[in-house]
């Protein structure tokens, strides 16, 4: 990427940020960022604001022009009203501590999720993390009914991704179910004693969509940044981000997922997003939920 000579980069954590970056906005000050990734629970709010313009040139015509060395689009990453693309894989899974868990009793299945032997002893976190196996029509109905299992078997509701793992890998649960694969390797590369596992179907947000915003002084270099983030610089997203697709050969996840299917929340996912997370509080009776 020559033609970028700097790169000045922000993380929030959450979604508590957003929010505020959204007051701002109302009152006319906008956030020193020419592309951003908004948390999922505030996109609508940002559309409805005009946060966001249509890109310069086409994604989707872009991609038949990639570098040959560049990974194709999949499909499924790009906005079809043409506002974003996605770049990144929130793939999640199952993460145990050995140490609490007796060989051969590993919970590499969702089914463990909702077995009695962890009733009450398992982590499960209360912002919905699953939204794609809700939406996706050949996951759905299982779904439905594994969330109501799930409830009905104790989970120790939380919030946090992180706190999730450092909980595990502390000693303090034996497992939890629904957890990010970024979250849980960037704790086992430095030593956490824990595992992880994709269970069969694997529940995936395109991540880290990436939309020119009405401020934006450099349109046209963020959207290209855009395009290689999510083709020709998935290694670099893999090695720095851990959220690389899991479908990339290149992706160090990709022998862990190869063989089982992904559900993908997609944009129209993206979309129903506030109904799948009522749907999932009331199944979890989460506080604040009216029945």
């Amino acid at each position: 990427m020559a033609f970028i000579r700097e790169i000045l980069y922000v993380r929030e954590g959450d979604v508590g940020p957003f929010a505020n970056y959204l007051i701002r906005i109302k009152r006319g000050e906008y956030p020193d960022f020419d592309i951003m990734h908004i948390a999922g629970e505030f996109e609508a709010q940002y559309e409805k604001e005009g946060v966001f313009v249509k890109p310069l040139f086409s994604y989707k015509e872009m991609n038949a022009h990639l570098p040959k060395d560049w990974t194709k689009l999949d499909p499924r990453t790009l906005d079809p009203n043409g506002y974003f693309l996605g770049t990144t894989a929130n793939a999640r899974g199952i993460i145990w501590n050995p140490a609490l868990v007796a060989k051969g009793k590993e919970p590499t299945t969702w089914n463990a999720c909702a077995d009695p032997v962890w009733k009450g002893k398992f982590l499960f976190d209360t912002r919905n993390r699953l939204q794609s196996l809700q939406h996706d029509p050949k996951t759905r109905d299982r779904q439905i009914k594994w969330l109501k299992a799930v409830a009905a078997n104790g989970p120790v509701l939380t919030q946090g991704q992180n706190a999730m793992v450092e909980k595990v890998a502390s000693g303090e649960f034996p497992i939890a179910c629904g957890v990010n694969y970024t979250s849980a390797y960037r704790e086992i590369d430095q030593g956490a004693p824990i595992k992880f596992v994709f269970a069969d179907p694997i529940p995936m947000d395109i991540g880290s969509r990436l939309y020119v915003t009405k401020w934006s002084q450099t349109p046209a270099t963020t959207q290209l940044f855009a395009l290689w983030l999510a083709s020709g610089g998935q290694a670099v997203v893999e090695q720095f981000g851990y959220r690389g697709f899991p479908w990339d050969p290149k992706s160090r996840k990709y022998p862990m997922a190869k063989g089982k299917y992904v559900a993908v929340c997609d944009a129209e996912c993206a979309r129903r997003w506030s109904d799948y997370n009522k749907e999932y509080a009331e199944i979890l009776n989460l506080p604040g939920v009216t029945k």
